[in-house]
């Protein structure tokens, strides 16, 4: 199972209360005593997306006759996907190549066109069914297989509650073993952000692959951090 580090935008969180989407600001006290901690949470979610690519390959003498074959297949190909019920809106061509030279540089003897559209969609049980359908109806490229959170936000509530309790416990083991005891919190800030929000490729695959029907999505995890100055009595 990878890991997809997303800390989640708590903005600061004064003893007053803080403005909605203003700008990350640092934890800085003028309390004479203070003790500042970190506290991280991870949250495990079954991914419910699924991406993955598929696409045509196909040569012929002129770039007509490439393209029209190649047309042809992909319009079959696409037909497969659409009757096992993909939406037309779910499917995007991502790539489309045209070229008289292989992959290591040297003149074809004709012209070669591939063609890859990417499907993405909200239900990740269907990829081994998808993917043996593609290749079924003539899909000769195939990669790209991801699966991640559509909306991680929906986990925000649980992820910064865990965080803050981790950090508040974290704290109370520092001011015992300091023999002070722990006061109020002076203010909690965001840690620095290093994830984009959407999690990262789980998987890569190929169209030679004999064990499409083994494809497990596993779990997820989207992590929380932050930062909390308590006050020292």
């Amino acid at each position: 199972m990878r890991s997809t580090k997303l800390a989640v935008a708590l903005g600061l969180l004064a003893l007053c209360a803080g403005v909605a989407g203003a700008e990350p600001q640092t934890c800085a006290s003028s309390a004479a005593r203070t003790i500042i901690v970190t506290g991280a949470a991870t949250v495990q979610v079954p991914p419910d997306r699924v991406s993955f690519s598929v696409g045509i390959e196909t040569e012929a003498a002129s770039v007509a006759q490439a393209f029209r074959a190649n047309g042809s297949k992909l319009n079959a190909l696409l037909a497969a996907l659409k009757e096992k019920g993909v939406d037309p809106k779910e499917i995007q061509t991502s790539n489309l190549e045209i070229t008289s030279r292989d992959y290591r540089g040297k003149k074809l003897p004709g012209f070669r066109v591939s063609n890859v559209v990417t499907v993405t969609r909200e239900d990740p049980k269907t990829i081994g069914e998808l993917l043996q359908t593609a290749i079924s109806a003539g899909a000769n490229q195939a990669s790209g297989l991801r699966f991640f959170v559509g909306d991680p936000r929906r986990l925000q509530n649980r992820g910064l509650e865990l965080a803050f309790q981790d950090a508040k416990a974290k704290a109370e083991i520092l001011a015992g073993l300091a023999k002070q005891s722990l006061g109020n919190v002076i203010c909690v800030s965001e840690a620095a952000s290093s994830g984009s929000g959407v999690l990262r490729n789980r998987d890569y695959m190929s169209a030679r692959s004999a064990a499409l029907q083994f494809i497990e999505a596993g779990t997820e995890e989207v992590n929380f951090s932050v930062s909390v100055v308590f006050e020292l009595k």
